[in-house]
């Protein structure tokens, strides 16, 4: 009887704890801005060169350039930034439901933040067979998290379930040269930069957080913040290969 009343007192624990870490949706009245850029400095990497074998009227031919870091003019487009730790705040917006785009046998987008324990709605908008493999990065470990074959036009949905990481490698199996990635996120306080390193994340409650910031290849950089009520607040990050 002491041992069944132990395992029961450990499952409610844990039960606490995953209620304590959800993150919860509230009225954000005072909240502020944050925003920023990314930068890359030094010498830029060279795509990966890819032939481009397969289906030739939808995916091209030739060889494709697979562009891992993608800088203009100093600016870093593709970075993950996001705010850690953040327990309650604004409610979730359309990214909390995004769509992986498959046309022209390319990844739309190219980085795709996606909210952890949900599904992701994957779209085929090509008249040719895609297998769908998507990888949990853990260290230097792949995992399998889902891979799926989507033979014809239209939408599929699979579930975001990661065990211990955030990183997503998202591949095809049919089309060894398509490539992309997704970023699990638990709060909504996120954003990708655009072209021109350009991030903006608002509605921030006010509060002392770290923010993070990751690309695929060149890692991830932190930092402190102190967001006031109703003001903004920027932050630079620089990333170097």
């Amino acid at each position: 009887m002491k041992k069944r009343v132990w395992v029961i007192a450990v499952l409610g624990t844990v039960a606490a704890l995953s209620t304590a870490h959800a993150y919860e949706v509230t009225a954000v009245s005072d909240g502020g801005e944050l925003v920023g850029k990314v930068t890359f400095k030094g010498t830029v990497p060279e795509p990966r060169k890819m032939a481009v074998a397969k289906d030739p009227s939808v995916c091209g031919a030739g060889i494709r350039e697979i562009v891992e870091v993608a800088v203009k003019d100093g600016a870093l487009q593709n970075v993950v930034v996001y705010v850690a730790k953040v327990d309650k705040g604004k409610a979730w917006s359309d990214p909390a439901k995004p769509v992986l785009n498959q046309q022209g046998c390319r990844f739309a987008p190219e980085v795709l933040l996606v909210k952890k324990e949900e599904d992701l709605t994957i779209r085929n908008s090509d008249p040719v067979l895609h297998n769908i493999h998507t990888y949990e990065i853990i260290g230097n470990v792949r995992r399998t998290m889902f891979n799926v074959g989507q033979p014809d036009k239209g939408d599929i949905r699979q579930p975001v379930k990661l065990r211990r990481a955030s990183i997503i490698k998202i591949e095809c199996d049919a089309h060894d040269f398509m490539h992309g990635w997704a970023f699990a996120i638990e709060n909504p306080y996120a954003d990708v930069s655009k072209a021109d390193g350009s991030f903006k994340i608002d509605a921030l409650p006010p509060g002392d957080y770290e923010v993070k910031a990751w690309h695929p290849v060149l890692g991830e950089r932190s930092t402190k913040i102190s967001v006031k009520p109703g003001a903004p607040a920027s932050v630079a990050f620089e990333f170097s290969k």
